[in-house]
């Protein structure tokens, strides 16, 4: 009997060496290819790091203010899968738990650094790889140009990678105000494969969600497209740690070997905990986005037979202030003296579960001019993000505007034939 116990606890201690063996490989295998840009430490020694002594302050974190560069590329089997496809600035406040997202677009026209040559933002970096294979300090170096903004990271996802996120997620529940009726989206074989979906709630694949994301077929193009994109990031964020509260080194492990062939990053191994605490503490509703767009930014230019935008001020002044300012929202004065007119009335239901956000919402407002009527927690809605059920007709558009654009909301009509006491009522829903 002491035998057989003996070989039983020999077995298990064996096996348990194979099993730590075989996941530190993978997550070497894997980490090697994701965290191949970073050339501070090798693979091995960031894993004893992260295992033992996982760092606790990030770059950029001692002044509060974390500087991520989030990358969007075709890959292999794309037509100009190098091409930068998406370029968001994502800034984190770790102290305030506020982040904020800036999207830059893609047709951006720039000057290549150290050159007389001009080219779209979205070729900078596949231009750098091919001249010295060094595109990513050279689109991080022109990034700085634009806003400002010392970038502290960056990372790549390609198309399939994104794919493969939305759908180990269970897919992704998404809002569209308007219907997408694109006819030329293109194929994987430089033809067409017609894209439709109306407007509304739709749960989302990942190939789905691809689609909605890259579609340019709307009234404001590159424009309309790149919001989706910044509201798919924002859910995807929720839902991610709606499954994995804690970080779990396991699906982390999961996660390398699911993406090892479609991200790349800087970011080290040992960042990575303290990264995921931040991004858990961050919730939506402290998330703002914004958009360097024509409105007051740049010009719709032309060079050669092709479309470009070029900044209004050939300094980037105004782009800059925008990086500088982004966490805060402001209100011009004259839309605040058309408010005031209004005398817009607001209730706020708050159905996230956090008992206390209604007070802090109305705070908030209270602080922008505008009047509280009455705060309450319901039961959870059946959506997510923010609705606001417009119970002014349309008579206090500068309100409803605002409010809008503060919450990222989508706006509903009454249907109670019971005249309400509040022109507006916003309702927080999960996710919020």
């Amino acid at each position: 009997m002491k035998k057989l116990l003996l070989r039983i606890f020999l077995f298990l201690i064996v096996a348990s060496i194979c099993f730590v063996f075989v996941f530190t490989y993978k997550i070497f295998s894997e980490g090697n290819k994701i965290f191949s840009s970073n050339d501070n430490q090798s693979i091995l020694k960031q894993f004893e790091q992260l295992i033992f002594n996982p760092i606790n302050e990030l770059k950029g974190e001692n002044n509060n203010r974390i500087n991520i560069l989030l990358l969007g590329i075709g890959g292999e089997n794309h037509n100009g899968g190098s091409l930068t496809d998406t370029i968001m600035i994502l800034s984190i406040k770790p102290f305030e738990k506020e982040a904020a997202l800036l999207s830059i677009p893609r047709d951006l026209y720039v000057n290549i650094p150290e050159t007389n040559m001009n080219t779209k933002i979205n070729a900078i970096k596949s231009y750098g790889d091919k001249k010295n294979n060094n595109g990513i300090s050279l689109l991080k170096s022109v990034i700085k140009e634009i806003s400002d903004l010392d970038i502290h990271y960056f990372v790549q996802l390609d198309f399939q990678g994104f794919i493969k996120i939305i759908d180990d997620l269970g897919g992704i529940d998404v809002y569209l105000e308007n219907d997408i009726i694109d006819p030329s989206y293109p194929n994987f074989t430089n033809g067409y494969d017609p894209f439709y979906i109306s407007s509304g709630w739709h749960h989302l694949d990942g190939q789905t969600a691809l689609k909605v994301a890259r579609s340019r077929h709307s009234k404001m193009g590159d424009f309309d497209r790149i919001q989706r994109q910044q509201k798919i990031i924002k859910v995807t964020k929720q839902k991610i740690f709606e499954q994995y509260t804690n970080f779990d080194i396991f699906a982390f492990n999961n996660i390398l070997s699911s993406l090892s062939e479609n991200m790349i990053t800087d970011i080290q191994l040992q960042e990575i905990p303290r990264f995921y605490t931040i991004a858990r503490d961050t919730k939506n509703n402290n998330i703002t986005a914004d958009v360097i767009d024509t409105k007051k930014y740049l010009n719709r230019t032309y060079v050669g037979m092709g479309y470009t935008l070029e900044s209004k001020d050939k300094d980037y002044t105004k782009i800059k202030n925008l990086s500088s300012n982004i966490f805060d929202f402001e209100i011009p004065d004259k839309q605040l003296e058309l408010i005031k007119e209004e005398n817009g009335k607001i209730e706020i239901q708050n159905g996230t579960g956090t008992l206390d956000l209604a007070n802090k919402v109305s705070k908030d407002l209270e602080g922008l001019g505008l009047q509280i009527m009455n705060s309450k927690n319901i039961p959870p809605p059946d959506f997510t993000g923010v609705k606001i059920i417009d119970n002014s007709n349309d008579f206090k558009e500068n309100t409803l505007q605002l409010l809008k654009n503060k919450f990222e909301a989508i706006i509903d009509k009454p249907n109670s034939a019971s005249p309400p006491k509040a022109d507006f009522i916003i309702i927080l829903g999960s996710g919020y």
